[in-house]
């Protein structure tokens, strides 16, 4: 494979050490005086209940200092916001059925984490668990179903199932390790081929170095950043996960002096080399590079902001540091230049509103959030899309129940289908886009029903996708009604059942070609 080299100028190299130095001393000073240190600690994948679940502890006042807009959370942030929801649930006189589902669940499959928040000596610095959990899915596909949020997985026509396992190891609190195989069978037109065939991936697995609150994490993971529950603009997990290199903070920090009135601050700076297929004048290896920064100056109020950029590609890589600068933060078009980009940026905000039976008689908790962004070049940036969903928490007194709504719109007036587009530098990753999966020219509509029992759990949803409604004489319009039901035999064990029937319109925007595909999935998972 041909090499790909980046070259700098020496003075270059120089400046930006000092610079690396300078701010490595700072987050170092201040994270002594501001921060007790976490140790090294893998990730909860993004698609595990607890990231729901923190929504409700929110919504009924038990944790405040958590960022749900930057995920996914270390397990050790995690143990830290279960233990502050422990401490809220021992104060009352009359724990809700929430605080018996964090103490009969959270509190087991999250015990050392919750030991180390607690800075308790119960916990090992080195340790290697080779079964962190295990779980065996089976899909079945009648027709061209749209599968979406589902890490990239290419399931085919007919029968799918996969085996999946994890593995955790620690070394001296400061390194951390994870690794994620997957055996899968596709059914037919899976995976890329025709027919069906077995397939061994690594579906995620990485290692992490972690000093000071500053966490380097080189692998292979999945993100999502934003407010969205259904979808997110700029990064989902809607994609295969990335071959990256993240430097982050994994615990909120209180920045010093005057920046202290922001609130907890949290950051993820990502870049990555997309090594998939590209295809006519898209350029191949593109660069990735991604910041999110998330503030939160008040308990009930988060806000962010996304920036992404893909560049690069053959005869792009002679880049100087300048060129670079250039490239991720000048807001100029430069069309055919090797300092040419696609670039989205986007601005969100969430904010929860806790025990509010007394005064909204239709729910306990109610989140409102709402994601803007804008594609490409223009001052302030033009070619805007958003989404804006809520969340009601116990509607109608019900004890764990959530309805939640959320729509979304990628059809800016000004250039309708430029959202994800590029002829150079289109924002996909192994032909699935990693922001929202209606893509450009679209619009999306999506309302759940959810509810939580001791054991038994279930789902109802509808979504409506409307496809290219500005740019088409006819619209594409994806109807998908869903259900879902699932029992936990314990606190480490579930199963779960779901099926989605789902009707399109205007199928690939002709006129009058209709298309039903229906979807049957089943899932256990056991975790160690």
């Amino acid at each position: 494979m041909k090499r790909i080299y980046l070259s700098m100028p020496d003075k270059w190299k120089k400046d930006l050490m000092k610079i690396a130095i300078i701010i490595f001393a700072i987050t170092f000073t201040h994270s002594q005086l501001f921060l007790a240190h976490a140790a090294s600690s893998t990730n909860v994948s993004l698609d595990n209940d607890l990231y729901r679940d923190m929504e409700f502890w929110a919504a009924e006042g038990l944790i405040e200092s958590q960022l749900l807009s930057i995920k996914p959370l270390t397990k050790s942030e995690a143990g830290k916001q279960i233990a502050a929801a422990l401490d809220k649930c021992s104060a009352m006189e009359t724990p809700s059925a929430t605080c018996r589902n964090i103490r009969e669940r959270y509190a087991k499959l999250f015990a050392p984490e919750i030991a180390e928040a607690r800075n308790t000596e119960t916990t090992a610095n080195t340790f290697l668990k080779p079964l962190e959990s295990a779980s065996v899915s089976y899909r079945y596909l009648d027709g061209a179903f749209s599968i979406y949020n589902n890490e990239g997985i290419p399931y085919g026509d007919g029968h799918n199932a996969a085996i999946q396992f994890e593995s955790n190891a620690r070394l001296w609190k400061v390194l951390s390790f994870s690794i994620q195989p997957q055996l899968a069978y596709y059914g037919d037109a899976g995976n890329k081929n025709e027919g069906s065939e077995f397939d061994m991936r690594l579906q995620k697995g990485y290692a992490k170095l972690t000093a000071c609150n500053l966490e380097l994490e080189v692998g292979r993971d999945s993100l999502w950043w934003g407010p969205g529950y259904h979808g997110a603009l700029l990064m989902s997990n809607n994609a295969q996960p990335f071959d990256l290199i993240k430097l982050s903070n994994p615990e909120p920090v209180l920045l010093p002096w005057i920046f202290s009135r922001l609130g907890l601050v949290q950051f993820n700076l990502i870049f990555s080399q997309l090594n998939d297929e590209r295809t006519g004048s898209e350029l191949a290896n593109p660069f990735l590079y991604g910041l999110r920064l998330g503030i939160k100056p008040h308990p009930y109020l988060e806000l962010g902001a996304t920036h992404l950029v893909l560049f690069g590609g053959p005869e792009r890589r002679d880049l100087s540091f300048e060129d670079i600068l250039k490239t991720l933060y000048s807001n100029t078009n430069r069309n055919g230049q090797k300092t040419d980009s696609n670039q989205e940026v986007a601005v969100d905000f969430a904010l929860t509103f806790p025990n509010i039976g007394n005064y909204i008689f239709l729910a306990d908790g109610l989140k409102i959030y709402c994601e803007i962004g804008a594609e490409d070049t223009g001052f302030l940036p033009d070619r805007r899309a958003y989404i804006g969903g809520f969340a009601l928490y116990k509607p109608f007194a019900l004890e764990r129940a959530v309805l939640r709504g959320e729509y979304a719109n990628l059809s800016p007036n000004s250039v309708p289908d430029a959202w994800y587009d590029h002829p150079f530098y289109p924002m996909r990753y192994e032909e699935n886009l990693f922001g929202h999966h209606a893509g450009n020219d679209s619009e999306d509509f999506f309302v759940e029903w959810s509810q939580d029992f001791e054991k038994l759990f279930y789902k109802l949803g509808f979504d409506r996708e409307r496809n290219g409604f500005q740019t088409k004489t006819s619209t594409e319009a994806r109807n998908q009604y869903s259900g879902e039901i699932g029992y936990r035999f314990n606190a480490n064990s579930k199963v779960t059942l779901r099926y989605v029937y789902e009707r399109i319109n205007n199928f690939g925007n002709a006129a009058n070609d209709s298309e039903s595909n229906q979807f049957v999935g089943i899932d256990a998972m056991i975790y160690f």
